[in-house]
């Protein structure tokens, strides 16, 4: 089991741990946000602009207007002598599927080789001066106006593709956009490990155990440095050099701090077979799907079939590969959705089962977002991936301790409070814990009012019939039970993965083992259908077998 001692163990993969040939856990996508300071207040603007030009007697609408146009004229000037095409793009364009034919072949290319421009909405300052000219305020217009942006497309050593984008207006607000795989590539290919690349995924054929290592020093402080280096390598000297010169942006004070943005952590699970990824996959889905309550599932179809884990004659060692080709048979794609945090399960290559986590706005976390917290932010993240396995595996694989059965509809006490128990013959308990199990999967946890919400969502009712006063009360009799435990300093609760396996597995043998059973003995035999599957097989024994147990309890079935 290559590199699983290297990351932290989750229940899905150590269950499924005979299956695998190998995992590693890679930070993916990263977006940071370059930002000058000073040009965040109109003060700030207005204090940077008397440091450029001396004094604010030209700081007004039109000047910040012909600021952004001299970037435009500077920069299209520049790619024509270049030779550096420089196009437009569209509305619904993807900016990185452009880029890709222009990518250069060489591999020690190194600087730009690709522009794109593109309208888009963005803060522009506008400046009120009263009847004799003096500036009065500084301050945003009301509704942001669409203004161009520029995408610098350049490779660099160390981090490979990277994409700048940048504001053509003043104080140029920036965004740089790069990927770990391609650096854990680029630095496996420096240490000669073996490293088989398809897409942004190392699949079979790769050392998974070096390469678990080398993607793991992303997670250390040493790479704050290491980002601040690549921005400030680039930023000034290839983008914002076009807007403000270096004497000028020098003479200004004008340097960018950076935050953090966007992040994915993925955690990817090699199989020794494709075809059992696909058995292992499609039973997680069927079985967590309705507790879950999983609305995104999405199959984008192509050849059914995946490759084997077959040796081919003559096929060379390649240290490094990167395929040009995306995969053509199916890929499944299993999300959850809670605001700007993503969780998502796909195949990926022919034997990888990526699971993901995606941070669409690092405010999300509630941990800071500046460029030093990455390291906790990426710990954050870590433990919502372990986290949200576990509870897919509590969902997949449920059971029922000795006992439990009977103890659950026992009464209970929390404190000098007595509770009565949990009875799932009343269907306002079974709604309770549906949408208990189907919150679980919140990285933050969920409130009394977001319970009650879920609750009505799922019996039609409105807040006078189930009000969140109820849920407190329903919310009481899990916590007493253990099934739910409140976060320490907060108003949230969470439904760890063991109290999520012993609710799904109540659920599970109510909806799929005592209602089909009891409905196949009463309801009068009709003529089987010509397909059947496996389960209907068990059912149709089970029925039988229960019918004679009837007969002979004495139990009359009407």
């Amino acid at each position: 089991m290559g590199g699983l001692g290297m990351i932290a163990s989750d229940e899905f993969s150590q269950y499924y741990a005979e299956l695998l040939q190998g995992t590693y856990d890679c930070v993916d996508r990263i977006v940071l946000n370059a930002f000058y300071p000073l040009g965040q207040t109109g003060g700030g603007v207005r204090s940077w602009w008397r440091r450029l030009y001396g004094d604010d007697s030209n700081l007004d609408d039109e000047h910040l207007r012909e600021m952004a146009g001299t970037f435009s004229r500077r920069l299209h000037a520049f790619c024509a002598k270049q030779g550096i095409p420089i196009i437009e793009a569209r509305a619904r364009d993807r900016k990185h599927e452009l880029a890709q034919p222009h990518e250069p072949n060489d591999p020690k290319f190194c600087g730009l080789f690709f522009v794109i421009k593109s309208n888009a909405p963005a803060p522009v300052w506008e400046v009120k001066r009263n009847g004799d000219g003096l500036i009065t305020e500084i301050r945003h217009r009301k509704s942001w106006p669409y203004v161009r942006h520029f995408f610098f497309h350049l490779i660099d050593q160390e981090w490979g593709h990277v994409t700048i984008r940048m504001c053509g207006y003043p104080p140029f607000g920036a965004q740089v956009i790069l990927n770990g795989h391609e650096w854990v590539e680029r630095l496996a290919r420096r240490k000669r490990v073996v490293a088989v690349k398809n897409g942004n995924c190392f699949i079979e054929g790769s050392d998974f155990s070096k390469i678990s290592r080398l993607a793991a020093e992303l997670n250390r402080v040493e790479t704050i440095a290491c980002l601040r280096k690549l921005c400030e390598r680039w930023i000034y000297h290839t983008c914002l050099c076009f807007a403000l010169p270096n004497v000028e942006r020098e003479r200004s004070g004008f340097v960018y701090q950076y935050s953090v943005f966007q992040l994915e952590l993925s955690r990817n699970l090699l199989f020794w077979r494709g075809t059992t990824m696909d058995e292992v996959y499609q039973k997680v889905i069927d079985r967590t799907r309705a507790p879950l309550d999983l609305k995104q599932v999405k199959t984008i179809f192509g050849f059914p079939h995946r490759p084997h884990n077959t040796a081919k004659r003559g096929r060379e060692r390649t240290e490094v590969f990167k395929a040009v080709q995306a995969a053509s048979y199916d890929l499944t794609v299993f999300k959850v959705k809670w605001g700007n945090l993503t969780l998502k399960i796909y195949d990926k290559g022919g034997r990888v089962l990526r699971i993901e986590v995606v941070v669409h706005n690092a405010k999300e976390l509630r941990n800071g977002k500046m460029l030093e917290k990455l390291p906790t932010l990426l710990q954050r993240m870590r433990d919502m991936l372990v986290r949200f396995l576990g509870t897919i595996q509590a969902a997949h694989v449920s059971f029922l301790d000795e006992g439990a059965f009977e103890g659950l509809s026992e009464p209970t006490t929390r404190g000098t409070r007595r509770l009565a128990g949990i009875d799932l013959n009343k269907a306002r308990n079974r709604l309770v814990v549906d949408a208990v199990v189907a919150l679980s999967t919140r990285p933050n946890g969920f409130t009394v009012a977001q319970l009650a919400e879920t609750v009505r969502q799922r019996s039609g009712q409105d807040a006078n019939m189930y009000s969140a006063r109820n849920a407190a009360y329903d919310l009481a009799k899990l916590v007493g039970k253990t099934l739910v435990r409140r976060i320490e300093r907060s108003r949230r609760y969470a439904a760890d993965p063991p109290g999520v396996r012993t609710l799904c597995a109540y659920v599970l043998l109510r909806e799929k083992v005592i209602k089909p059973l009891l409905a196949g003995v009463i309801r009068p035999c009709r003529r089987p259908p010509k397909v059947t599957a496996p389960l209907d097989h068990h059912y149709a024994a089970l029925r039988q077998e229960l019918h004679r147990t009837f007969e002979t309890i004495g139990l009359a079935v009407a």
